[in-house]
């Protein structure tokens, strides 16, 4: 029998250690090196079956909305009316989105194994430059609206080639392109953000590539196309909360949108009110009209992209217009993008923990640090804050999110993630990437890549099938919470930005807490109201703070994330979990049923306990240091080079697994049960001794006498 991970590790050549480089050649495994580096092809999967591929995406699987939720249209002759779809995949960047026809094949089969049914198409709104390995983007040049025949060939293979392979695509249209000045002393910010909002030539110029795309790529009625993304993290309400509008708008910019708020105030009969560019300084009222006045500007902008996409795809294509908020590190957006996203069909909202931060040159990756946190530094502003962004009535997505390697916490992510957007009844999951150059198949881990970073890549398929199976019971009562048009103004004003959980905390009295045991939806009426809906549901998610640990679960899976006391039992329903003593204390071991049944009735189960990830330098695994004179920044210090911090990009390997040795605690009726450890290669080890005690199945997992492992199957007979 094949298992779980040749769909998830095979072609990546990994050392397993405590805290210790250790000889390639003492691993103990049942297949040899060589092996593991082997690319091609995948065998069955533990939690997807990949024996005889994944079924190609056909007529009746093109996507809809219906009832708040993504739906297939079905085949009405057949008596087939659709069913949900969740989604949970990756974004794919810049030119990882044009592999050769050899490599699209391969990672189309690749990421079907990992459990993908959609991926994110971003960044491609930039010149296609050619390199000899193929085009980085779509456009010929940056100055025109005109596409590359080579690029939008390349493209529309891969689009198949995952549509063959089960994987919607979700196109992101302006997300990486910058305007070429065109006038003396124009001066064009990053992306051109916000300019083509309310430049008259930049937004004729978007409608021109837009329509150009859509139809280049022959999407409308295709069912692999699920999403459209209109505008990526941009909104000039955003820009004026955080009062960047004096930096971005500048010379002949400034004087156009200028005249757009005269002929605003005339036509809104406002008294005379200077040009309101930047927020600070204003009176209340001030702060109000000028922040209608952004609000109805992004408003005509994405109503009319809206409108735009509707024409070329019809009026059924899911799309939204820009995400609601960007939460984490930097907060962006606001109550406000609920009005901005009106006419949209679907919202979405991006959240980070630990994004990179850049000291001296944005994106310098031999120049970066991080804060090495995790979810549980600040659930108010990552997790909890994202559940506000969802609007009622309205399919959900977080399209992108990450705690990016190498931060030493991150197992926590996904399975963390992944139940409490179950418990919300959330629509989609995009993982921000798998990759953003043609290396997909790299060994090692890099930014925010999952090719690499082992630690994810072993929990992603387990979490992909736990959140796409849409099992009954899981999500919870609904807590919908209606804003007034002036709420959500009003809060603009005071420029909240993406801050949604603590404004409403502070002004509402609502706690953020709520997301824990309620399902969030944003509603718009007269006045503020909140509607608390009844229903029982499995799910549960608790964070102990003094403790520091989540615990979460569901008839179906049971879950333990963060810093574990050695020696005490910490427990998740059916799953307790004791960690030896190790230097970090850190640990997420998720536990979900394989045959669908509830955890408490099913006969097989699968468990997973990885540990962090890192590359390989001179003298051992790579090693966070704490740098600044406050030592509240860590990164890789060279061992030698004159660059501040070690390459996030090119990362010396092979990579290197932290040990995670623990003692698991299965409850169960069971009358004899089975643990088999997986090797990297999926195969299965010598099953090793379990104990059943009084309604418990015990054993322990990397211990010192045993072979490393980071996902056992878990075999009951009743």
């Amino acid at each position: 029998m094949r298992h779980l991970l040749p769909s998830i590790l095979k072609g990546i050549a990994i050392t397993f250690v405590g805290f210790a480089l250790v000889d390639l050649a003492s691993i103990a495994s049942a297949s040899s090196l060589n092996e593991l580096a082997d690319v091609d092809g995948f065998r069955p999967g533990l939690t997807f079956n990949t024996a005889s591929g994944a079924s190609p995406l056909r007529a009746q699987d093109r996507v809809v909305i219906r009832n708040g939720h993504f739906y297939t249209v079905g085949e009405r002759a057949a008596g087939d009316s659709g069913k949900r779809i969740r989604f949970f995949g990756v974004s794919l960047a810049l030119s990882a989105n044009f592999p050769s026809n050899e490599d699209g094949e391969k990672l189309a089969q690749h990421l079907a194994a990992l459990g993908v049914n959609i991926v994110r198409i971003h960044a491609i709104d930039q010149p296609a430059q050619h390199d000899p390995a193929g085009p980085d983007g779509v456009l010929v040049d940056a100055a025109r609206p005109t596409l590359d025949p080579a690029a939008i060939q390349t493209l529309s293979r891969f689009i198949a080639q995952l549509g063959r392979h089960g994987i919607y695509v979700d196109l992101n249209l302006f997300v990486n392109h910058t305007f070429p000045a065109t006038r003396s002393g124009d001066q064009i910010p990053p992306q051109s953000k916000p300019l083509p909002i309310f430049d008259v030539d930049m937004m004729a110029w978007q409608e021109t590539y837009a329509k150009s795309l859509l139809s280049a790529l022959r999407l409308k009625d295709q069912p692999y196309l699920a999403l459209v993304e209109i505008n990526n993290e941009s909104t000039l309400i955003d820009a004026w909360q955080e009062d960047t509008l004096p930096q971005l708008v500048k010379g002949r910019f400034r004087a156009e949108l200028n005249d757009q708020w005269v002929a605003y105030r005339a036509s809104h009969h406002i008294d005379a009110m200077e040009f309101p560019l930047s927020r600070s300084g204003l009176t209340a009222r001030d702060a109000s009209v000028a922040a209608r006045f952004f609000i109805e500007l992004d408003e005509r902008y994405i109503d009319r992209m809206v409108s735009l996409v509707k024409d070329v795809l019809g009026d059924d294509v899911p799309v939204s217009g820009t995400q609601i908020i960007h939460s984490g590190r930097w907060n962006h957006g606001g109550f406000a993008n609920f009005d901005v996203n009106r006419s949209a069909t679907f919202t979405d909202a991006h959240f980070y923990v630990d994004h990179y931060f850049f000291p001296h040159r944005q994106w310098d990756w031999t120049d970066w640090r991080i804060s090495n946190s995790w979810l549980g530094d600040s659930p108010t502003d990552t997790l909890f804050n994202t559940a506000f962004a969802r609007a009622a009535q309205k399919p959900f997505i977080v399209s992108e999110f990450n705690q990016a390697w190498p931060n030493e916490q991150g197992s926590d992510l996904l399975p963390t993630l992944t139940q409490f957007a179950i418990s919300q009844d959330w629509d989609g999951l995009i993982l921000y990437d798998y990759a953003h150059d043609r290396a997909w198949s790299s060994a090692t881990p890099s930014d925010f890549s999952l090719r690499g970073d082992v630690t994810k890549l072993v929990q992603f398929a387990q979490c992909a099938g736990y959140f796409r199976l849409l099992q009954p019971d899981t999500s919870l009562a609904q807590y919908t919470i209606t804003l007034s048009p002036n709420d959500r103004v009003v809060a603009a004003a005071n420029g909240i930005t993406g801050n949604l959980a603590r404004y409403l905390l502070k002004h509402f009295d609502i706690e953020p807490t709520v997301a824990m045991r309620r399902q969030i939806a944003i509603g718009s009426g007269p006045t503020f109201d909140v509607r608390e809906a009844t229903g029982h549901a499995s799910s549960y998610f608790n964070y102990d703070a003094p403790s520091r640990q989540f615990t979460f679960g569901s008839a179906y899976a049971a879950g333990i994330s963060g810093y574990l006391p050695a020696d005490h039992p910490v427990k998740s329903s059916i799953l307790d979990v004791t960690l030896a003593p190790s230097p970090h204390g850190f640990s997420t071991v998720l536990l979900t049923s394989l045959d669908h049944k509830p955890l408490v009735a099913s006969s097989r189960l699968l468990l997973t306990i990885p540990g962090a990830t890192m590359g390989t330098d001179q003298t051992g695994p790579q090693r966070l240091q704490t740098v600044g004179l406050r030592g509240q920044w860590k990164t890789i210090v060279p061992k030698d080079g004159d660059t501040p911090s070690e390459s996030l990009y090119h990362v010396p390997g092979p990579a290197q697994m932290e040990r995670i040795a623990a003692t698991i605690d299965i409850q169960t009726t069971a009358d004899q049960a089975s643990v088999t450890p997986l090797d990297l290669n999926g195969a299965p080890l010598h099953p090793f001794d379990v104990r059943m005690v009084g309604g418990h199945l015990k054993f322990n997992v990397n211990h010192a006498e045993q072979p490393f492992a980071v996902a056992y199957e878990i075999t009951l007979q009743r």
